[in-house]
């Protein structure tokens, strides 16, 4: 029987996080796709080490995406699906999970446009990562053994790979600090 004075919550372990998480990791992942869209369109592709100032406003709108994208989705399950209380743990989970999502969709974008829409991207991204080595200082041997080492992680199923990680251990920070501020512990009686 439900009172004024201790209401009926639902059980968190038996509420689902997953279909908000895919939302706003869809939503995060879109921006951060939009986001490189716009580079490739403008030649001031965000990925490659030579973009200059406006790297910054990339990285500002793609932080500010994944840091909406998290509070948001914590603030709709802590409000609208558990009646107002939320555990740092939950903050965590669903955090990583909305990471997950934009990691595994921007990792199949990466894949599409790497191949597809800017098939020279690798070679790109060596060349500008060799203007920085050489402007830094280092020999023409340094060079080319550090474009050999980089060539490994250049491909695009490794840059798909490091994507998905990235995304989840993104959205775990940005879920435990979230959390740290937006979590509500029930009182127990």
């Amino acid at each position: 029987m439900e009172t004024i004075d201790n209401p009926s919550l639902p059980d968190p372990a038996t509420v689902t996080y997953r279909q908000l998480a895919m939302r706003y990791g869809g939503i995060w992942g879109g921006v951060s796709i939009l986001i490189t869209l716009v580079g490739y369109l403008t030649n001031t592709d965000p990925s490659l080490p030579t973009t200059g100032p406006i790297k910054w406003v990339y990285s500002l709108i793609g932080l500010g995406a994944a840091i909406w994208a998290i509070t948001t989705v914590i603030k709709t399950d802590r409000d609208q699906q558990l009646g107002g209380y939320i555990g740092l743990g939950r903050c965590i989970g669903i955090g990583t999970l909305t990471g997950l999502v934009a990691g595994v969709i921007g990792a199949v974008f990466t894949l599409l446009y790497m191949t597809v829409i800017n098939p020279g991207f690798k070679e790109q991204m060596l060349k500008a990562m060799q203007e920085t080595w050489a402007a830094q200082g280092m020999s023409e041997e340094q060079i080319e053994m550090a474009a050999n080492m980089s060539s490994a992680f250049t491909s695009p199923p490794a840059i798909a790979a490091m994507q998905v990680f990235s995304g989840a251990i993104f959205g775990l920070i940005i879920g435990l600090i979230a959390g740290l501020f937006m979590k509500r512990e029930r009182a127990i009686m």
